[in-house]
């Protein structure tokens, strides 16, 4: 039995629900599968149930048992939970006392999400500030590195100790986020991101799986949306590009290496 958990860290909008949430699930589904975990396929309905959210995942992983415009009324941007309740409603469902809807009208939320082998699903939420829209990150180059040949890390999962070495490395006072590179010094990823580069060409570049890295929401939405595509990078290029970071969470941070030449 395995001794870690699959972990998908979400966003949740007072609006729209989940950001990304079929990608999300989608990804959580192929990993258990893979990885031989049960219960990927009640995900999206303990969600629903944590944060008082409808449809139930039935509608999401059973698509064929409603019609194609109940389904898609069920859904909000990007494949969301939206939420049908009163507009004075918390993200747990509760009313809000008359007259404070304002002053207590939910904002953005992180979801954390961990399955077991044994497919127990725990969900936990905490309020979350996105980050200001002029944000630059500080970004280190780790002396850890990553194994390209580790499949596991194609996965995210709760074995972070690799990731947690790298962000060790530096102060957060010195470095917003770290890169690894893999043992043949490819640029793969951050320690909570994945890595993206503009060239001047007009489309996004973010190193391939096969270098031993995750395969982020964010990153995976951006490849499908042809805003990014899959290139191997070198640390030469992360010199002659734009650097940006960024997962589901967060979204796209516009980034500043710190190499040293």
């Amino acid at each position: 039995m395995s001794d870690f958990s699959l972990i998908e860290t979400m966003r949740w909008e007072p609006e729209t629900g989940i950001i990304r949430l079929r990608l999300h699930l989608a990804r959580l589904t192929r990993s258990a599968g893979r990885l031989g975990f049960i219960g990927a396929d009640r995900a999206a309905e303990k969600l629903a149930e944590v944060l008082g959210e409808t449809p139930t995942a039935r509608s999401l992983f059973s698509p064929a048992g409603r019609s194609a415009e109940q389904s898609e009324a069920m859904r909000g941007p990007s494949g969301t939970f939206s939420a049908s309740r009163s507009p004075a409603s918390g993200p747990s469902g509760h009313l809000l006392p008359t007259g404070e809807e304002e002053e207590q009208r939910p904002g953005p939320l992180r979801v954390r999400l961990t399955l077991s082998p044994a497919g127990e699903i725990a969900i936990t939420t905490a309020p979350f500030a996105p980050l200001p829209p002029d944000t630059i990150w500080r970004v280190a180059i780790a002396a850890a590195r990553l194994d390209s040949n580790n499949r596991l890390l194609r996965h995210k999962t709760t074995s972070r100790e690799i990731y947690e070495a790298a962000r060790a490395e530096y102060p957060a006072s010195d470095a917003d986020e770290v890169l690894l590179l893999n043992e043949k010094g490819e640029p793969c990823e951050g320690t909570i991101t994945s890595i993206f580069l503009e060239d001047g060409s007009g489309m996004l570049k973010t190193p391939p799986v096969a270098c031993g890295l995750l395969a982020g929401v964010l990153r995976t939405e951006l490849i499908c949306a042809r805003r990014a595509r899959v290139q191997r990078l070198t640390l030469a290029d992360l010199k002659t590009g734009t650097l940006y970071m960024g997962n589901s969470l967060r979204g796209l941070i516009r980034a500043k290496h710190l190499m040293k030449d």
